[in-house]
């Protein structure tokens, strides 16, 4: 009888644990929000313009995804015009780490061990990606983010960012948690066949 789990499980999910089912979410939450609303950033930031200026960005366009970056652009005036910085972080998000996040969920749905690599790998881009958002700004004096109104600051700024440090800071420790796992198992086996 094998022990392999069937090509596609979703039971892989919904019977196991909490911490899968949260990684299986986090990872689905992630692949949309890259994939769609960071994604019409890019739209926008590439097609969105004044014609007499030729000036790109969210700020030139009445389209919804466009409003939702103009309200966020209150705290981060970067996110209203397609600042260089800001798209060039965003196409490596868009284009890699949504459609990783994306085979995340599948690979968990399929119960692959080979998981835990790519949880890594999408967490640590989170993480750079998060950092090299707002180190410029932080270097600078921080002159597009908006400091002294609470709501753009512990809201928008803080905790909206923070979210893409502490879940991918938490799935390092959990994915390194289990390649080393693994790797002692592997390393016990091979240890066993050597006393045979």
């Amino acid at each position: 009888m094998s022990t392999e789990a069937p090509p596609f499980a979703i039971d892989a999910i919904t019977s196991s644990n909490f911490t899968i089912r949260f990684i299986f979410i986090w990872h689905l939450f992630d692949a949309l929000t890259h994939l769609i609303l960071e994604a019409s950033f890019l739209y926008h930031s590439f097609f969105s313009y004044t014609p007499d200026r030729k000036h790109y960005g969210a700020q030139y366009s009445s389209a919804p995804f466009a409003l939702i970056w103009q309200e966020y652009a209150k705290a981060d005036s970067r996110w209203a015009v397609a600042d260089p910085v800001v798209v060039a972080i965003e196409l490596p998000t868009v284009l890699l780490e949504g459609p990783g996040a994306a085979y995340i969920c599948y690979l968990l749905a399929k119960g692959s061990p080979n998981v835990w690599f790519w949880i890594l790998v999408v967490a640590v881009g989170e993480i750079y990606g998060g950092w090299m958002t707002f180190a410029p700004e932080w270097l600078t004096g921080s002159p597009a983010l908006e400091t002294s109104n609470f709501m753009y600051k512990w809201v928008y700024l803080f905790f909206f960012n923070m979210l893409w440090v502490w879940v991918p800071g938490w799935l390092c420790w959990v994915s390194y948690s289990e390649i080393a796992k693994g790797l002692g198992l592997a390393k016990r086996q091979e240890q066993g066949k050597k006393a045979l």
